[in-house]
This record gives C-alpha cells, structure tokens and sequence, in this order.
C-alpha cells in the first residue's frame, strides 16, 4: 500500500471506457486525484527517459523536434507484445515512484486520494490501493465512442486485447461503476461510491488512532487483521511467562499499543465456523527488546495447542493503552498482567 495513514483508492478500466471522466466527477466531489497518464507525460519531457525510450523503440517514434511521437509509439508496442511489455517495465514503476513520492509529501490524511491508472491488475499494483474501482463499459459502446474520436476500431480492438478483460477487472474490485449511459446516470453511481468511500477513509483513520470500538459501530463489527502464525523470539513464554502467537500480516493496523481482542483461527483458511477466544494483543516495535520492527503478538486466554503456520484472525475491540518501553522485563510482566486483567473486564 502506497501509505498507511491516508485512504487511497485504485480507479480503472479499460481503453475507452471513460475513467478520465469518472475521475473528474470524483475530483468535483472533493477527492484528491491522480491520473497516472499525466504523470506519464511528465516523464516524457525528462531527457534520461526520452534516451531509454529511444535505445527500446529507435529514433523513428520521435518527431522532427525530438519530441515522441504517441501515435506512432502506440503502433509500434501494441503490434509488438514484446516492445510493449519493455515499455511498460521502464515507464510503470517510474510512475509509481513519483505518485509514492507524491503521497510521502502529502500531510493531509483525511481526504479520500484516488490514483487512475489503466493496468493496475495487469502490473500487480492493486497491493497498494485500499480499495479498487472499475469503470466499464461494453467493449462496443468503448469502440463506437472512440471512434466518434477518429480512432479506428481495428486499433481499439488491438489495444483492448493486450488488457485484461473487463470482467475479470470487475471480479477483482470493490467498487463498480458502469458507464454505459448518459453522464447522469453515471454521476450517481459516482456518488454513491464516493459515499462508501469517505466512510471507509473514516473507519481507517479511527483505527490508526486506535479508536477501534468506534471504528467497529460504523463497520457493524469489530476491525480484523488476518495473517500467519510464525515462529517469534520465544520471550513471551520463556522470559515474560504469558506465550503469545506472532503474526505476519500484510496491511495497516491499529496505533501501536494493547488491545482487548477476540482470537479465531483456521487450519483451512475459514473462519466462519471457528470458535472466538478471548486474548489481548500487543502491536509495536517491543522497545523494551530494543526491537525496530513492527510486529503482533496475541496472549489467548485459556488456549493450549500449537498454532504455529495457522491462519489466524484477530478481532479488535477495544485500546488498552499505547506501548511504552519499560525499564526491564520483570517490569513488562507485571504491566502484562495487568493488561490481561483489564482485557478480561473489558471483554466480559
């Protein structure tokens, strides 16, 4: 994910099915936009990028100024699958570079952030979005608009088959947004999205600053990370006799600190039916260990087995308190037991 302190969400599609105007819509309702295109046409008057471009596609993709030439760029990779994916592989992670850049200089975390970018499946980048938005259109409503434009079917078609199928792209999103009628129509669909989102952009910044029982009143439930079970540095039992399970997870979390937490867990990657335990979990850098990585650990009450390499849930329910580093471990365990304690009050 581009950053963890701010709601940024993917917005796609395929050729001519109008995620420019999607996006603009999303920009007169407040939201802070990026169109990666643009980006793309920054790179293009930058020297070092002209030169990689001219060593891949020759001189001849260049006008008599020096300047690229899109179309015939445009007829040179999507005839030739090849030079298509070279140019991709130099310009994509440029791209994304310089909207990362963007993000790590912006303060301004409660604004909904979307980034447009046309092969955000194709290049595996939806990782670093927290939700995704597919605008579609049947692939002859896109054919028929374009060419009101003067582009050819035969060069929509050929760019539509180097993209993954709109379908699919709908498949692997959160939101959707069909385009096929009048402006209208979509601009509604648009709103309601944009709804959904300044919710979803509350919730997060709720539970980055650890307010996860108010997070879960406006989700219906609790906030839940899921990850792995994996061997930790064994001071949980051995040194601070309370043994806690280590989990790899991806995405963001709760502020660090303590928390109040329900535990469930899975041998087969469901959890519908599993059973909740009752535990309280730590999430920070242990700087009483001298620890630099963020890691959780989760004490679950009245567990005995080995969870090592199971899947695993953990429900958050309420802050205990912030971490802090403590002047020995013999400090730490008792603050632990309390911590238990008041999860345990807390939880019921």
């Amino acid at each position: 994910m581009y950053n963890n302190h701010m709601f940024i969400a993917g917005l796609t599609g395929n050729y001519g099915m109008g995620k420019s105007a999607v996006l603009q819509m999303f920009r007169e309702l407040g939201a802070v936009t990026i169109d990666a295109d643009w980006v793309v046409q920054q790179l293009l008057s930058e020297k070092q990028v002209l030169k990689k471009i001219k060593t891949l596609l020759g001189a001849g993709v260049f006008d008599k100024k020096g300047a690229p030439d899109k179309s015939k760029i445009a007829q040179r990779i999507f005839r030739n699958k090849s030079l298509r994916l070279k140019l991709e592989c130099l310009l994509h992670p440029l791209v994304f570079e310089r909207i990362d850049d963007f993000f790590r200089k912006t303060k301004n975390g409660s604004k909904v952030f979307i980034v447009e970018a046309p092969l955000i499946f194709e290049r595996g980048y939806e990782g670093r979005f927290d939700k995704m938005i597919t605008v579609f259109t049947k692939e002859t409503t896109a054919i028929n608009r374009l060419s009101l434009h003067g582009i050819p079917p035969k060069e929509v078609i050929e760019r539509l088959k180097c993209q993954l199928p709109i379908k699919e792209k709908i498949k692997r999103s959160d939101y959707k947004i069909d385009n096929s009628g009048l402006p209208e129509k979509t601009k509604k669909q648009v709103e309601a999205v944009y709804r959904e989102l300044l919710k979803e952009a509350k919730i997060k910044n709720l539970i980055l600053e650890g307010r996860v029982d108010r997070a879960a009143k406006i989700l219906g439930k609790p906030f839940s990370i899921e990850g792995t079970v994996i061997k930790g540095a064994g001071r949980g039992e051995k040194l601070l006799h309370t043994p806690t399970a280590n989990i790899s997870f991806k995405g963001y979390s709760p502020k660090e600190g303590v928390y109040a937490v329900r535990v469930s867990y899975s041998p087969i990657h469901r959890f519908t039916h599993s059973p909740l335990y009752d535990g309280v979990a730590n999430i920070g850098k242990n700087p009483t260990f001298g620890a630099s990585e963020l890691s959780l650990e989760v004490h679950i009450f009245n567990f005995s087995g080995n969870l090592l390499g199971k899947k695993i849930k953990v429900h958050f329910i309420k802050h205990i308190r912030d971490e802090k580093e403590f002047p020995n471990a013999k400090a730490l365990e008792a603050q632990i037991k309390r911590d238990i304690k008041k999860a345990k009050e807390i939880l019921g």
